[in-house]
């Protein structure tokens, strides 16, 4: 097997996974072994693998022997598609239906078994190259496929279900065990998810206040919870675990 290039370090090696969410610009990373985020830091427009490796070495990634490396994207760029009907040689046109076709983007899919559905998306191929000398291997996947993934349908049969971003904010909608929705929304502040909110209650016809809303992350700086107390009928974390609530989307590996 060929040995990824890194740098020589006095710190002793780790056989470890590392964790990478890409959201708006940003990037951050997670040891998991160490439990703690060793890097958040804005990403320029454009970028190129010297720019990337930069940060890289800024932060002492190199320090850290990582054997397998996950690769998380947030977009709005992907579609679900039932189990049943998913064909890799039309699944971009399935994605074509709610997403214009993009040019110079790989497709990827990810099956999510507790929905029978599989999410495809696209995603930008100079993310994947840019890691292919830093982990022998490499697994990019979609934020929705951590998120639904989470939620076990036979405990939460009804309600809401949301984990809040820096910029984004994904939600769900569980009635009788079933998926009715799941998409991406931009925010800049908690009245905007507010709006969401209320938006897609009138959308499916339901009371806010009838329903309990799960959530897994959501920013100290918001104050939402007590907000969203006065829409639902309950709020209530979405996992007792509190470490991987608040860093699920990069711990299922």
């Amino acid at each position: 097997m060929k040995k990824s290039k890194r740098l020589h370090t006095s710190n002793p090696s780790l056989s470890t996974t590392v964790n990478f969410l890409f959201e708006d610009k940003k990037a951050s990373y997670i040891i998991n072994n160490e439990k703690k985020i060793i890097h958040y830091e804005n990403l320029v427009n454009q970028v190129d693998k010297e720019t990337l490796t930069h940060k890289l070495l800024k932060n002492n990634f190199f320090n850290t022997k990582c054997n397998f490396l996950d690769i998380t994207l947030l977009n709005d760029k992907f579609t679900l598609i039932p189990n049943e009907f998913f064909e890799e040689r039309t699944a971009e046109k399935f994605l074509n239906l709610n997403v214009p076709h993009l040019e110079n983007l790989g497709i990827r899919f990810n099956l999510i078994p507790n929905f029978d559905l599989v999410l495809v998306f696209y995603y930008p191929e100079i993310i994947e190259t840019l890691f292919t000398s830093y982990s022998e291997k490499i697994r990019i996947s979609h934020t929705g496929f951590k998120f639904l993934s989470k939620i076990n349908k036979n405990l939460y049969s009804n309600g809401f279900f949301i984990h809040i971003y820096d910029h984004y904010f994904e939600i769900s909608f569980i009635e009788n065990q079933k998926l009715i929705l799941y998409n991406i929304y931009p925010y800049k502040k908690v009245e905007d998810i507010e709006y969401f909110l209320k938006f897609i209650a009138n959308t499916l016809s339901q009371n806010l206040s009838t329903h309990i809303l799960y959530y897994y992350h959501i920013p100290h700086h918001l104050n939402a919870i007590k907000k969203f107390e006065k829409l639902f009928q309950k709020v209530v974390p979405g996992d007792e675990d509190t470490f991987k609530r608040e860093n699920y989307t990069l711990l299922d590996i």
